[in-house]
């Protein structure tokens, strides 16, 4: 089994963490899910998590050719319902040429919660780009229905993270159509950050990041100890380091980017603060030794990192697409913790979805 490099906390009993529990079985249809794990908890024990249905070819299973699916619980994840399809991803999917997966969701302030989907065209090779202009449903019923899609910005590309700062909802959009490729190539390829204020019925462009962009991509939110917003990114070309901004101001206005190393690697990295712990999450880099599992760092600060510990290792192709929530947060009687869906390759680059729970250790 492998050992868990920080002591505070612990994987839930039955719930090893070289393995975790597998959530969805693509294995017995020979079906695939990579992108699009969204997770919300929309009141005290009750959540939605999604996931992608998508074909076992093209490319082997890694692509976007299918909808999105979700489970609810009522009991904090104890229990899952049966499968539910996503009605606008799925409607989109069947009418050609194009497919909607859902990479992250929030609950707003007043209870309203919110889907963010990447738009794809899948019409030339089955992969998720060209992006369109990203779009978000809103539901005031828990999910129950849905809101007619609204477009969440002006510019194609893909939303990376979306997370409540007090009441704003802020999501970080990395505005390239890769038409080219998925990280940037042009000076038009920004990081904008959107912010909505009033509980998700509309976003307006708050600021420009100021990120070289050349060969990075993927992206994360969250807040630090003294409250500044950080955003970090991904660079291609050297999978030991994140770099970040920071804000004092909601970002309205960004620091100089720093720099934080990874003992492990990442690519795609997930971000979520956990009471006085954070924890990163993502595919221990794609180049070189040691790369394709996926790997958890935790931190106490948000910037330096521990030395990561290797939740799954890979035995097929790349998966590792990742989202973690706190569950509990919404009841006070409940001692909040950590679920993690990841996207995990059996057969080829064809994943099953899985997860893994997290909680504090007694005395931490």
């Amino acid at each position: 089994m492998t050992s868990y490099s920080d002591c505070s906390l612990s994987f839930s009993p039955g719930n090893p963490p070289n393995r975790g529990i597998t959530f969805v079985d693509h294995a017995s249809a020979g079906r695939s899910g990579h992108l699009g794990h969204a997770l919300v908890e929309y009141a005290p024990d009750r959540l939605l998590a999604f996931y992608p249905n998508c074909a076992g070819e093209p490319n082997d299973g890694h692509n976007a050719v299918g909808w999105m699916e979700y489970k609810r619980s009522t009991d904090g994840g104890t229990s899952w319902s049966d499968p539910l399809p996503f009605e606008y991803s799925k409607a989109v999917y069947e009418n050609g040429g194009r497919s909607v997966m859902t990479e992250n969701a929030v609950r707003a302030d007043n209870g309203a919660v919110l889907a963010v989907n990447l738009e794809c065209d899948i019409a030339e090779n089955g992969l998720w780009r060209p992006y369109g202009v990203p779009t978000y449903l809103r539901s005031e019923d828990g999910g129950d229905t849905w809101s007619d899609p609204r477009a969440l910005s002006d510019e194609p590309g893909r939303v990376y993270d979306v997370i409540r700062d007090g009441d704003d909802i802020l999501a970080l959009e990395f505005e390239n159509d890769a038409t080219d490729t998925w990280t940037g190539t042009r000076e038009t390829d920004v990081y904008g950050l959107h912010a909505s204020t009033d509980a998700g019925r509309s976003f307006d462009r708050r600021s420009t990041l100021p990120f070289d962009t050349d060969g990075r991509g993927y992206g994360a939110l969250t807040t630090l100890p003294d409250s500044r917003l950080v955003a970090y990114i991904y660079h291609e070309e050297n999978e030991t380091r994140l770099e970040y901004l920071t804000s004092t101001d909601g970002g309205r206005s960004w620091s100089e980017i720093g720099t934080t190393p990874l003992a492990k690697k990442i690519r795609n990295p997930q971000v979520t603060r956990y009471g006085d712990r954070y924890l990163l999450h993502g595919r221990s880099g794609s180049y070189g030794y040691a790369s394709g599992n996926f790997v958890l760092y935790t931190s106490e600060d948000g910037l330096n990192w521990d030395d990561g510990t290797y939740l799954r290792m890979q035995e097929a192709g790349a998966g590792a697409y990742s989202e973690s929530l706190v569950v509990g947060k919404l009841d006070q009687q409940s001692e909040p913790r950590v679920l993690i869906q990841a996207s995990h390759a059996y057969e080829g680059s064809k994943t099953n979805v899985q997860h893994w729970w997290l909680t504090r250790r007694e005395g931490h």
